[in-house]
């Protein structure tokens, strides 16, 4: 994984081919120092994914083994307690179409580049709703 921190909160990534997407992120909260943020964009084209659509219970979920265009990729990344990385993508396959959820984890095809915006001045934590049953987000 390539990475910058431009010095005001904005961090640039690039995967490379066969890179654990979400173990990335992982250490790109560690290298550059994130405690909460928000992934503002992400491009490129994954295989493996793992996606899911909350069925209000759990979560109903499909793999991808085949590669698909990254098409959007957007989240949050939370510290506080536990680190919660939260995704949602649309991917798009040979045929045009196009399919989305919650994504849980993939692998960089070819590559990935990520838009990062760190917020030191909004603390992001997790929360568990009893009623939902999801660690909803709590921002401070």
């Amino acid at each position: 994984m390539q990475g910058k921190d431009n010095g005001d909160g904005i961090i640039a990534l690039k995967l490379d081919d066969g890179e654990d997407l979400m173990e990335s992120l992982r250490s790109a909260i560690l290298r550059f120092n994130i405690t909460s943020g928000f992934i503002v964009m992400g491009v490129g084209m994954l295989r493996d994914a793992e996606i899911g659509y909350f069925t209000g219970s759990g979560y109903s979920k499909k793999r991808l083994e085949e590669p698909h265009e990254l098409v959007s990729l957007q989240g949050s990344i939370s510290t506080k307690g536990e680190t919660v990385i939260h995704l949602h993508c649309s991917l798009a396959n040979h045929e045009h179409e196009i399919v989305g959820g919650h994504l849980f984890g993939a692998t960089a095809c070819v590559l990935n580049e990520i838009l990062i915006r760190k917020t030191d001045d909004i603390l992001l934590s997790r929360k568990l709703n009893q009623a939902t049953g999801l660690k909803e987000l709590v921002v401070d």
